[in-house]
């Protein structure tokens, strides 16, 4: 015997042997119907996973699990940034991604795209010799682009605010340091 549905929790079914869930989104611009579907072992995982992606629906933010990095990164340097900064700098944001963002984290899904994923990348820059300053332009550039994606809704946070800039010596990128140069020929600072 089914059980009634209970408020708020959607569509909730049976499918073999796994439970299946699914908001509603309204409709496009062709009349059809969009749902948001979820899947789990049992009715009451179901239902949690309902309720989260209710709470991120209902917040603005409708997540799309099939949206790379990659093909993201290609449309807001093709749609979004173009005008809002100098030819080039433009030039320097594409060679950016192009080298450095695409192919690291281009087939990852934007919306499982996590803070440990980028502290790992950004430390394995450091580690094959890039220096702090070009670390630092890789995050900034994808700081912006992941920027658009939580203003559009698409990711509900920018998960390259929250990773870890590099710490250079006394917990400072001793690069950005005003006479840091100058300390380091009088040995002031270690090298």
């Amino acid at each position: 015997m089914t059980r009634r549905r209970g408020s708020g929790e959607d569509s909730v079914y049976r499918d073999g042997d796994r439970w299946r869930g699914a908001v509603s989104l309204g409709y496009d611009e062709h009349g059809n119907r969009l749902r948001k579907k979820v899947s789990g072992r049992t009715r009451t995982e179901v239902v949690e996973k309902l309720r989260k992606l209710r709470q991120q629906v209902d917040s603005g933010v409708v997540p799309d699990d099939r949206l790379t990095v990659k093909v993201f990164l290609d449309r807001w340097l093709t749609l979004n940034l173009p005008g809002t900064v100098a030819e080039s700098t433009e030039d320097d944001y594409v060679d950016t991604v192009r080298l450095h963002l695409i192919p690291a984290l281009g087939r990852k899904r934007l919306a499982k795209l996590t803070v440990a994923d980028l502290d790992r990348l950004w430390k394995a820059k450091r580690d094959v010799g890039y220096s702090s300053n070009s670390v630092r332009i890789m995050r900034t550039v994808l700081r912006r682009a992941l920027g658009q994606a939580v203003r559009e809704g698409i990711v509900g946070r920018n998960v390259a605010s929250l990773s870890a800039a590099h710490q250079g010596e006394g917990g400072q990128d001793a690069d950005r340091i005003p006479g840091a140069p100058a300390a380091r020929r009088c040995g002031r600072i270690p090298v």
